[in-house]
């Protein structure tokens, strides 16, 4: 069988969008490093890639949603996919991955006759599952409208930002610390009423219905309110990547980021004491505890 679409990476957000795109009744084939995930996917229909360089047989289309710049790497510009790769082929590549990279990626593709189109998620695996990402595209026009419909089976909306691949990873990026400011935030806030004897969960509410609405302040503010923190939508390990991607292309304009630096050591604080598999959420069980001490004077 002949695909319309490879989906490439089938953690929680691959294995979403592959659903939703069989379900939208696209045929889907599917690639995973760890085969025994692809299971659930095989049983609705599709079909396996043996190997990551023959990714872009079964369908000259194909969507990655891998972990990092390393994954994205080896699986595309060193396995020889690319190589395999027929003319016209398209690379979706739907990771959050530094804005360097997405800029060589698009050049290496390029060499090979394959277009390449960075397309960054926001949304977690629920909203995945919902098919309500928000999609943040960047390439040629041409290749955008190519792969529209597919990117439009799996969002509510595709932003389109520019031409340049690298420019919908820095959005990514910049979104990333935006997320974690809100976490931090709403952590504090959070401990200083907690600290005054009053319920969380009410003043959540009360933030999130006038000062902060919003999805991101709404749901985290639920976890932190309810300290639960697994099982993880997004781990410490992976914010303080993101962070550490938006902090880096910041240098590279010769801008610094104040927050971002003490984000990225919160983070890190957070791996180093055990919530490194927690929701980044987690970020609230260190604020809770964190006393004043004469020292702070």
């Amino acid at each position: 069988m002949t695909a319309d679409v490879t989906v490439v990476g089938t953690g929680g957000m691959g294995t979403a969008i592959a659903r939703n795109l069989i379900k939208a009744g696209y045929r889907v084939a599917v690639w995973n490093r760890d085969q025994t995930k692809l299971a659930p996917l095989l049983g609705m229909g599709a079909v396996e890639v043996a190997h990551a360089r023959e990714v872009f047989v079964s369908s000259p289309m194909v969507f990655s949603v891998l972990a990092d710049d390393q994954a994205v790497r080896e699986v595309f510009l060193d396995s020889g996919a690319l190589v395999a790769a027929p003319s016209g082929a398209v690379h979706v590549n739907l990771a959050t991955i530094s804005p360097a990279l997405a800029e060589e990626a698009a050049a290496g593709h390029a060499e090979q006759g394959v277009g390449y189109v960075a397309a960054p998620m926001f949304g977690g695996v629920p909203v995945a599952e919902a098919a309500k990402l928000n999609i943040v595209t960047a390439a040629a026009p041409d290749l955008i409208e190519r792969v529209r419909h597919l990117l439009e089976a799996v969002s509510a909306r595709v932003w389109s930002v520019g031409e340049q691949p690298q420019q919908a990873n820095v959005v990514k990026v910049a979104g990333q610390v935006l997320i974690a400011s809100a976490i931090q935030s709403m952590s504090e806030a959070v401990s200083i009423v907690e600290r005054g004897g009053i319920d969380a969960g009410t003043v959540v509410e009360l933030f999130t219905s006038t000062i902060t609405p919003g999805p991101v302040y709404t749901n985290y503010g639920r976890l932190i309110a309810a300290e639960k923190y697994t099982p993880a939508g997004f781990t410490p390990v992976l914010g303080r990547k993101d962070v550490d991607l938006a902090r880096t292309q910041a240098a590279a304009t010769g801008l610094r980021l104040p927050l971002g630096d003490l984000l990225s050591e919160l983070l890190t604080e957070a791996i180093d004491t055990g919530h490194g598999r927690d929701d980044w959420a987690s970020l609230a069980d260190l604020q809770r505890h964190r006393d004043f001490t004469e020292t702070d004077q």
